[in-house]
């Protein structure tokens, strides 16, 4: 069972069946799909889950397992880890800045264009997937000097953000990036399809001997 959100800030939920025959073959398929409107409480969630099983005819009592997305326990593995408040609010706030205003960002995506950035847009970062934040960093970081330039030269937002400048906390929003976008590489080996239990257990003991890799790498300032 997957909820996220579609590019109309609408919730989404999704039921995927998984069945594995007598001979270990398995099969998935997307079995339901619901949008959600308003407020997506649990309530709300188990409520449209049970009417997805009942339209499906999927008596509960046929279910061996119920798996989730996992992004309210993610967020609880990621935020136990790192604390990453202090750069998540500023890039937040520029994504912001520069989206939810029309002008703005119509002039920023033709600024972008003027001088020939590699993207022409940034990209949101929804609550609901926590580690959607990750390719929201990375996208700034790949345009921080243009992101600069704009601020400086075409607004006057740019005294919000003087702290890009601050060289202590460009080394923690690079740190934060790179590691995000390894998380991010875990997160979508672990949704692969069509795989076993001890498929997954590699995934993320090779994970868990790679963070110990960059944290004596660190240690040695290498």
């Amino acid at each position: 069972m997957d909820e996220s959100m579609d590019r109309s800030d609408t919730a989404q939920l999704k039921i995927f069946i998984r069945d594995v025959d007598n001979e270990f073959n398995i099969t998935e398929e997307l079995a339901y799909l619901q949008s959600l409107k308003g407020k997506t409480t649990e309530q709300i969630i188990y409520n449209e889950f049970s009417e997805g099983l009942k339209n499906l005819k999927a008596p509960t009592s046929k279910l061996c397992n119920i798996t989730t997305d996992g992004a309210p326990n993610m967020d609880v593995l990621c935020k136990a880890a790192i604390d990453i408040t202090h750069v998540l609010n500023v890039v937040s706030k520029l994504i912001n800045t520069i989206r939810s205003r029309g002008l703005v960002h119509r002039q920023f995506q033709e600024f972008m264009i003027e001088v020939d950035a590699d993207y022409s847009d940034l990209l949101y970062h929804t609550k609901v997937r926590w580690l959607s934040c990750g390719y929201a960093f990375e996208r700034v970081w790949n345009l921080k000097e243009e992101i600069q330039d704009f601020l400086k030269n075409k607004t006057d937002k740019w005294s919000d953000f003087q702290i890009f400048e601050d060289k202590d906390w460009r080394t923690d929003f690079a740190f934060f990036t790179d590691l995000l976008e390894h998380y991010n590489k875990l997160n979508k080996k672990l949704q692969r399809k069509n795989q076993f239990i001890d498929e997954t257990w590699g995934c993320l003991k090779s994970f868990k001997t790679q963070l110990f890799l960059f944290y004596n790498c660190i240690a040695k300032n290498d």
